[in-house]
Parts: C-alpha cells; structure tokens; sequence
C-alpha cells in the first residue's frame, strides 16, 4: 500500500454471524415486534438492549423487513382533496399548518400499490399556504395554457399527486431551497405513504418555476428519493453534475419564458440550455423537454403528460452502479448545505480541500424585462468552473463483487451492501482511490438493514451490510 495513500478498514458491520439458516430461533412475529420497538426507540441504552435480542435471531433479514414494510390502507374515492393537513401524529404535531392537496386517480386501488408525483408550486416568499390550489385542480386537454391546473396528467398515469405547500419562510424567495426542504420532502413522502399505497420506487418530482429551482436543488441532494426528476421553468447557478447521476432527470423549459416587457430573466431558457450541455458533455443521462411557449405551468403541462404516458415504467433503482456524492451541495452558493447520505454511500468525514463546480453568472445589466431594449439584447449568461470547500464520493460497482471508490476530501466514509450488489457468498473486494483495501466475505444482518431504514426512513432504500473505510492521505 503506497504512502500517497493509506487506507485502512476501521469498522466492518457485518451483525449475524454465521446465521444462514431460514428457521428461526424465537418467533417470526416476536423478532418483528423487537424490530418495531427498536426502530420506535429514543433511548440509547434501551436500543442496545434491543438490538442484542435482534442479533441473537437466527433466519432470514428479508422476511422480517418485508413485514416491517407492510401496511394495510383503506380505500379512498378518487378526486381532488384540497387544504388537508398532516394525519401522522408525530407530523401532525412538528408541522401543524402545512397544506397538502391531492388527486387521487380513479384507477386507485388500496391493495395495489400506486406511483406518486411530488409536485412543488411556483410563488415566492409572500405566497400562502394554499398555494397548490392554483395548480392541482384536474385538467384536460381542452384546459388552456393560461390555466395551470395539472391534475389530470396524474388522472391519466394513473399516480397520486401530491401538492404540499412549500416550507414557511415570509422572508424566502427560495423556499423550496432551504436548510430545512430535504426533511420537509421525506415528511410529505411518509405522510402519503401513511394514507395511500405508495410504491417506495416509484416516486417522481415535479417542480415549477420557485419549485423548479427547488428540483435543481433536489436533483443534487435527494436524486434517490426518486425515479424521476422534472425541474419546470427553474434556474441555478451552481452545480455538481455528477450527483444526479441514476435517477432521471428531465428539464422542462419554453424557449419565451423570459419575454421583454413581459417577464425578467431570472428562470430565461439560457439555464436549461447550459444545464443540458452541461449534462451532455458529462455523459450523464437526461431528458432536455423543450416548448415554445413562456413561463406558465400550462405550456410546460402537455409535455409533462405525454412523456409521463411515453414512460409508465420510470422506476428508482436503490443499487443504481454509478453514484456521487458532494458535500456541500446545492443550486446556489448561499444554498449548498452539508450532506451525509446518498443510495449507498454515507459520508461520515471529510478533510479541508476545494473541489470543482459548474457555476453560471449573469452579466446583470439589461435581465429586467422594463430595462431598455438594447440592454435586454446584450444580456449574456457565461458559464465557469468554480473552486469551493467540498468533499466527493464517486463509487462504481464494476460487477465481479467489486467496487470502485474515489475519493476527493474524504477521510471516512460507509458502503452500504445489498445483495441484489454483491454476491454474500463470495469475497467482496473495494478498491479506494487505485488501491485495494477490502477484500473479505461478508453476511447480512437484520440489524444492519433496520440501521439502513432509520439512516434514510425508506422501505425502498434498506442494505443488509456496511463497511466503513478510512482514508488517510
């Protein structure tokens, strides 16, 4: 191992030892009640003592966590839902104001598990809470393009729709951007998977103008929360491409929606076209959905519908092969936050270093849709590269029971291992910056995939295995 870099294995969960058999030894329903109580838990030392009766349970992890997972739902009338409120006690009682609106399509069946769109309305800081009226009312194709109701393209595909009210901030034009969104989003995907039948992987986002900057944001945050990403009439003016990877990720944008006289540039078709160079030139896989038409949610609403019924299939994969990791991460400078986990990486630390960043500025004079006419028509956006603190992960499963990690300003970070990865059977091998450094058999644990739920609260997103790897340059 070179002295350029060293890297040591600091921690190998693998809880279960020698446990292969399917049999187990107390009680299926007693180890699932431990597991419910566990996951219930906020006292550490009562966790601990849990987590020793799990462990000691021989049997299969999947059959446990497959209960875990199973809800029972009633059935719900089709139709619009407006101004309901959080039903989850604990969300009832941390977000007592928050609007939710729905659509419930009529193809809904409480025994068969649905696709759901997150849809995050356009506005700013003044806008109220009842915000999601203006957009999720049903809609046809005889709906004009002045009218931005959408709910007939969730009617259509057959998904709930879901339209919360963005995070309340009085003094925020971006609120769909702040510190607090990524948790706000996780609370309204739990509170629609409380009410209906949701599919974990089968969630798709949908955000416009003030919320498609919150898809910008999103895309690079939270890209595995979802099977697709639709960013409406957004803007940004920094980012890390290589984030979005394995989720899709579709720019929705009309060639008009910056207008002389008419509307600012501030959301102008210049940042879709640079995001999808961008993306292009990276080799990062993406849909770029133009239309004619300006800002209004109504002109980008047939595009979004017909690649919605072109796609019924769009799916999340949790063991997507490529993934990134940046910390920290956002649409903007003053918006990029700290960040842990994404798929199956944790960053547990990083060391002080810059890394690189797409970023776009503005060249101010003439983006006022009032500023005289010359002015307009000299406006330019120019795209650079940035050096900001941050830290990366980029891991590759290259198949074979290998892994390939690359590290920029990482000290610590976590693999986290599911089967349908690697094969458990065989030795597992991970190679960290060039250098091999793990090469071990491993073994599910139920007490690892449950430590997977609380890490990222998704029934779709649970890993049996991690190895937490230390690197030091």
């Amino acid at each position: 191992m070179s002295r350029k870099s060293l890297v040591s294995v600091i921690m190998v969960l693998v809880a279960g030892l020698g446990l292969t058999t399917s049999v187990f030894a107390i009680d299926l329903d007693q180890v699932v009640r431990l597991s419910q109580q566990y996951l219930a838990s906020g006292d550490a030392v009562g966790k601990i003592a849990l987590s020793k009766k799990i462990d000691a349970a021989s049997g299969e992890w999947q059959q446990v966590i497959d209960r875990l997972s199973t809800a029972e739902h009633k059935e719900v009338k089709p139709g619009y839902y407006a101004e309901q409120h959080f039903s989850d006690p604990a969300l009832k009682q941390s977000r007592p104001d928050d609007l939710l609106y729905f659509m419930v399509p009529t193809s809904y069946r409480a025994d068969k598990p649905s696709a759901l769109a997150v849809f995050m309305h356009g506005g700013g800081k003044g806008s109220p809470r009842t915000s999601p009226a203006r957009y999720m009312k049903p809609s046809d194709d005889e709906t004009p393009t002045s009218v931005p109701y959408i709910g007939g393209i969730f009617e259509d595909a057959g998904m709930i729709g879901v339209a919360p009210s963005a995070p309340w901030n009085p003094e925020d034009h971006g609120r769909w951007n702040m510190r607090q969104t990524d948790a706000y989003m996780v609370d309204v995907i739990l509170e629609c998977k409380r009410r209906f039948n949701i599919d974990p992987n089968r969630v798709i986002l949908v955000g416009h103008s003030m919320g498609g900057f919150g898809t910008y944001q999103l895309a690079q945050r939270q890209p595995d929360r979802y099977a697709a990403i639709f960013a409406s009439a957004g803007s940004w003016t920094l980012a890390q491409w290589s984030t979005v990877r394995g989720t899709t990720f579709a720019i929705v944008h009309g060639k008009m929606d910056a207008e002389h006289g008419v509307r600012a540039r501030h959301t102008d078709f210049a940042f879709a076209r640079y995001a999808d160079q961008l993306l292009t030139e990276q080799g990062i896989p993406h849909f770029f959905l133009q239309h004619p038409g300006g800002h209004p949610m109504g002109f980008a609403r047939p595009v979004i519908h017909d690649f919605l019924l072109a796609h019924p299939d769009l799916r999340r994969d949790p063991y997507f092969p490529h993934i990134a990791l940046a910390s920290p991460v956002g649409f903007r400078d003053e918006r990029s936050f700290p960040l842990r986990h994404k798929r199956w990486l944790t960053l547990d630390e990083s060391t002080d270093g810059e890394l690189e960043f797409d970023a776009l500025k503005s060249s101010g004079k003439g983006s006022g849709e009032k500023e005289p006419i010359e002015d307009w028509n000299s406006w330019r956006l120019s795209h650079l590269k940035v050096k900001r603190k941050a830290a990366m992960i980029e891991a590759i499963n290259q198949g074979g029971n290998l892994i390939d990690v690359t590290t920029t300003n990482v000290s610590s970070f976590t693999l986290w291992l599911h089967p349908k990865m690697v094969n458990f059977s065989k030795s597992v091998r991970v190679k960290v910056n060039g250098e091999l450094v793990f090469d071990k058999e491993i073994q599910a644990s139920l007490l690892t995939a449950l430590e997977s739920y609380e890490r990222r609260q998704d029934w779709g997103m649970i890993y049996p295995v991690k190895i937490t790897l230390n690197v030091r340059d």
